[in-house]
């Protein structure tokens, strides 16, 4: 069992090790993440307390994070393992409903659902703390049965799950665990989740078995020093530069107007719905079909059937629009020479600072003949913002989350040329005019 006990803590640390390290170097895409959640919590009820937790996302995102991180250093080296395997316990049952929301809300689960998914979390966490006690072993077999109960109504039964899976319904289609890194489908990532409550609810009741790798002095101040390495590396990643590594489409070097064409067209077809007047049957007739649609049968309704999902753009939410609504962004991204973004994705909470600096940028581009606009999410009015700011650039709207999909960063500038990304700054790092043209308008 000692050796079992080994292997699990080697794989759960070195999991969760990894698993905070590739949000680390994106925290902003965690945030986002977490906003996305919370106002897909907010149409269940509560919804002030939803808008106020996502007023913190970015907060609670770097948190959990660097819990994340610590935590797997922490059980890897023996640190309080008490302390540290229900540390990594509570993540993983608050990430299993994380995932479990992301992927059962594709199958529109009843209240009753809730109630018993809720028993039966609270069941798992008294048999952990209790499992060694004649209570704690009753718990645990009682833990096990409602799960199993639950598992054989949501497959055979509509009284928890009252439809079919379809992703459209998802409230959030993708968890994030790990970043833009790798991408889960999300029942990828709900029985990725299960396994790992498993794994750790192991090391919960064989928590004895977890010994310090060396003096107490020694994993206390590796667990600190693991703490603070991890804030600092997240702080980096947003708050004082761009995330060092970008695994997000619009990185230097790719092409957005390539990126935004499909790799293969979807392919639908219609099928017309009609209901059978003598026995009440309702089919589905295709275009060809409809000469078996006699008197019999009453029109209901035409539906698009997806006969091939094909491959869908990586780019597929990128409008820009101007004044009068018009899609300007093939436009764009077709300028031969170069040209810059500025990307506000609110101009409420854009950094003002920056722009003494971007106007700058502006007027030298417009004597060198080269576009430079702004691109904002529409969240106010531009022309009292543009008067304060006194910038002398276009200004176009977009979707948010484009915009925060381009660039961490509020505002953040893009290099462009004939739609090709060529490089990009976090708003504290903008080129001088003099290191524009020195390294890249030669």
């Amino acid at each position: 069992m000692k050796g079992l006990v080994s292997l699990i803590r080697i794989v759960v640390g070195g999991l969760f090790i990894f698993s905070g390290f590739v949000k680390a170097i994106d925290p902003l895409g965690t945030s986002y993440k977490m906003h996305e959640y919370f106002e897909a919590f907010s149409s269940l009820g509560m919804q002030g307390l939803w808008q106020a937790m996502s007023a913190w996302s970015t907060p609670i995102a770097v948190i959990m994070i660097v819990v994340e991180m610590a935590a797997g250093v922490a059980l890897l080296i023996g640190w309080i393992p008490k302390l540290t395997v229900w540390i990594l316990y509570l993540m993983t049952m608050f990430f299993t409903v994380l995932t479990g929301f992301t992927y059962l809300s594709g199958y529109c689960p009843t209240a009753a659902f809730g109630i018993l998914s809720l028993a039966v979390s609270a069941l798992w966490l008294v048999a952990a703390a209790r499992f060694h006690d004649k209570v704690g072993n009753k718990i645990f077999w009682l833990a096990i049965g409602t799960t199993v109960v639950m598992l054989l109504m949501m497959k055979f039964g509509n009284a928890l799950l009252s439809c079919g899976f379809t992703a459209s319904k998802m409230k959030v289609t993708d968890c994030g665990c790990f970043g833009d890194f790798i991408k889960l489908k999300p029942w990828e990532t709900f029985w990725k989740d299960i396994v790992l409550d498993v794994l750790i609810f192991i090391l919960v009741i064989r928590v004895k078995d977890i010994k310090p790798l060396f003096s107490t002095a020694g994993v206390h101040i590796t667990t600190a020093l693991a703490t603070v390495l991890s804030l600092l590396f997240c702080f980096s990643n947003f708050l004082w530069n761009l995330p060092v590594v970008d695994f997000r489409p619009y990185k230097p070097g790719n092409n957005i107007r390539e990126l935004r064409k499909a790799l293969k067209p979807e392919v639908r077809e219609y099928v017309f719905a009609y209901k059978n007047k003598i026995t009440g049957e309702e089919r589905n007739f295709k275009m060809d079909e409809l000469d078996q649609a006699d008197e019999n049968w009453d029109f209901v309704d035409r539906k698009d059937v997806v006969i091939d999902p094909g491959i869908p753009a990586k780019i597929n939410n990128l409008f820009i629009r101007n004044a009068e609504g018009e899609d300007i962004t093939d436009q764009l991204l077709s300028d031969e020479k170069y040209s810059m973004m500025a990307v506000m994705y609110k101009l409420g909470n854009t950094k003002r600072n920056a722009f003494k600096q971007l106007n700058e940028l502006a007027d030298f581009c417009d004597k060198k003949g080269l576009h430079f606009y702004g691109v904002y999410g529409g969240d106010m009015p531009a022309d009292p913002f543009r008067h304060e700011m006194q910038t002398p650039f276009e200004f176009y709207t977009a979707d948010e989350t484009a915009l925060k999909t381009i660039i961490r960063s509020n505002p953040g500038l893009v290099l462009l040329k004939n739609g090709v990304v060529v490089d990009m700054w976090h708003h504290r790092h903008l080129p001088t005019v003099d290191e524009l043209e020195k390294n890249y308008l030669k």
